[in-house]
């Protein structure tokens, strides 16, 4: 919630819709690998146990897979969703004067 949350707010600062979602993924990577960072830290204390040792690893495995698909899954799947497309940069028609087919006549909602 909070990461659609940060690309409407890109998206209203005029930002194009991919670099939106570029520009949220960056923005709220810092604090999920922070919390995650945290978290892992807390467990490792529990591996030494013998009756909480496995559940403490489960629980790191799952933490370090769950900000990966945080950072890496969540991204490409709102873009897959929405049908957002890289914005493309400087190619070729741009220095010949030309127009660029991708973009002609559409305009950034």
């Amino acid at each position: 919630m909070t990461f659609a949350l940060y690309i409407r707010s890109n998206r209203q600062d005029g930002l194009a819709p991919f670099d939106a979602v570029v520009e949220a993924t960056v923005q709220r990577a810092r604090p999920v690998i922070l919390t995650a960072l945290a978290a892992i830290l807390a467990f490792i204390p529990l591996t030494q146990s013998v009756f909480w040792g496995t559940l403490a690893y489960t629980l790191i495995g799952g933490t370090f897979a769950g900000t990966i698909l945080t950072l890496m899954f969540l991204p490409a799947t709102y873009a897959i969703w929405f049908k957002i497309k890289p914005t493309p940069r400087g190619g070729n028609t741009a220095s010949k004067g030309g127009v660029n087919p991708v973009t002609q006549g559409q305009t950034n909602n």
